[in-house]
């Protein structure tokens, strides 16, 4: 996969060897790109998803439940683990800064 620096972008990617681009969260997933099971993501310390019986999770993904909005909940403290093989497709998910463990 070739990077480019692209005239649209929303997001930055940064890969190993330090090379930076700017690209669009929604063209990472459409390539292919968004698999970052075990890696660290901030979904759930920076973005909640709120469902209809008032539940809360770390963003669309609900990468984990984090309580209900009228008993006890908090935001996660520290990036959480990702347990999915790919990202929603959500352009908040994919904004969501991700660091390889």
């Amino acid at each position: 996969m070739k990077f480019e620096n692209q005239p649209y972008y929303n997001c930055e990617v940064l890969l190993d060897n330090g090379d930076k681009y700017r690209v669009g969260a929604n063209w990472i997933h459409n390539e292919g790109l968004d698999h970052w099971q075990g890696w660290l993501c901030d979904a759930g310390n920076r973005r909640l998803d709120i469902d209809h019986t008032f539940d809360v999770y770390s963003s669309q993904c609900k990468n984990d439940y984090l309580g209900n909005i009228f008993t006890d909940w908090a935001l996660l403290t520290e990036p959480a683990v990702c347990k999915h093989t790919r990202c929603t497709g959500c352009t908040d998910d994919l904004l969501q800064r991700k660091k390889e463990k």
